[in-house]
């Protein structure tokens, strides 16, 4: 109980820090993928830190997608029919996390897709 209102009430700077680092995130994975994997696209952020990658453009599955970039490369993300139909040419990375750990996660995503063209 104490954490949270010492949240409320002294929180807003780290608060406004982590959104814009976030949204750096955002900028930083946005333009990753519009200049190395152009055949994804990174839909507007919507009130969070997880991104959808629309792949429609894949002809392989989302979800054999998703399995073959943790299995072969070790890079969780999560393939969109986990959210329903709406999700099925989509994956979804999560960009709340340090900038390098982001890095290297796109570094496995781009030598995923080059393998796979």
């Amino acid at each position: 109980m104490e954490a949270l209102i010492a949240a409320y009430h002294s929180g807003q700077q780290w608060l406004d820090a982590l959104k814009l680092y976030l949204y750096d995130n955002y900028l930083y994975l946005k333009t990753f993928v519009e200049k190395h994997i152009p055949q994804l696209n990174v839909t507007p952020l919507q009130a969070t830190y997880l991104v959808w990658l629309d792949c429609s453009s894949v002809s392989k599955p989302v979800s054999a997608l998703a399995s073959e970039l943790l299995q072969d490369h070790k890079l969780w993300v999560n393939p969109g029919t986990m959210y329903g139909d709406e999700g099925q040419n989509f994956l979804r990375i999560n960009i709340a996390c340090p900038r390098p750990l982001l890095e290297e996660g796109l570094g496995k995503l781009l030598l995923a897709f080059n393998k796979m063209l």
